[in-house]
């Protein structure tokens, strides 16, 4: 009797040892990962030109040459693409570009603000002049990270003319249509267009009714792609609804074809170019 009450106590045993190493090894985890945020934090910067500002007047004027575009580029953060889209509202394009110029210059504090356990977003104190959006364009940023892996948000503009953006933002919540301002405030942004040389109009237009009208209200699921099946749409994040509304036209957006789609993904793709660079380095964008 004796005997067998040593043993279960010896069981008992074990097994508290076993309970606690369980609990200590998730307890360091949980460490490990609210270390890594909190290290994290100053990992990311508003890239700033170590250059000086100049006036443009002399590159918007006349028949612009590549050396003004690249001038222009450097100085705004603008492609060809976005300098060319500002030119098309005349003197208020102008205008537009010379704002986008004063807010690329100015120094601008970077804020951490807390959106969920091991999660953050960076933002900076004030929103930054977008250039003229079109329907079908991407926006991405690097801005979120959960602990020290940079995640990044994604929205598919679906009313250029309103700087409307679908986005899928967080767990307990629903796709929807808000505002190019929840992007322009964020510690870097890059707004993209498709190619036109390799999808028409027609799709883009045909991308943007479908997402319209089929996927709001779809429920946000961050590992969407890894947990759920990527070609279906359930559920969803911020990268994979872009890529599947694209996708329901024979467009892959995703720059490398894993079972996940992300930010990074969508601002390598093939598919898609940069319009205007805010906050990221103009040589390296997202690298």
């Amino acid at each position: 009797m004796a005997k067998e009450k040593r043993k279960k106590l010896s069981k008992r045993i074990i097994a508290l040892i076993v309970c606690g190493a369980f609990v200590l090894f998730l307890a360091l985890v949980a460490f490990g990962l609210q270390i890594a945020f909190w290290a994290s934090h100053g990992a990311i910067k508003c890239v700033q030109p170590t250059y000086g500002k100049i006036e443009l007047d002399e590159h918007l004027d006349g028949d612009l040459t590549d050396d003004d575009y690249e001038v222009l580029y450097r100085q705004t953060g603008l492609t060809k693409i976005g300098i060319d889209r500002a030119l098309a509202y005349g003197d208020a394009g102008k205008r537009r570009i010379k704002s986008i110029q004063d807010a690329f210059f100015k120094p601008h504090t970077v804020m951490n603000g807390q959106v969920a356990p091991y999660a953050c977003t960076d933002y900076i104190e004030t929103h930054i002049p977008n250039i003229y959006l079109e329907d079908g364009d991407v926006v991405i940023t690097s801005s979120t990270h959960i602990s020290w892996v940079r995640i990044g948000h994604a929205g598919l503009v679906t009313d250029g003319s309103l700087e409307r953006v679908l986005q899928a933002n967080a767990y307990g919540t629903y796709s929807r249509i808000g505002s190019i301002s929840e992007f322009t405030d964020r510690v870097n942004f890059i707004i993209l267009r498709p190619d036109p040389e390799k999808i028409s109009e027609n799709v883009i237009g045909r991308v943007v009714e479908y997402a319209k009208t089929e996927l709001v209200g779809i429920p946000y699921e961050g590992l969407a792609g890894l947990l759920t099946n990527k070609s279906g749409i359930g559920k969803t994040q911020c990268a994979h609804i872009i890529w599947y509304a694209y996708k329901q036209f024979g467009i892959d957006l995703d720059s490398n074809g894993g079972c996940m789609v992300v930010p990074y993904d969508l601002s390598h793709s093939a598919y898609l170019q940069p319009v205007q660079v805010f906050g990221f380095d103009l040589d390296e964008l997202w690298r």
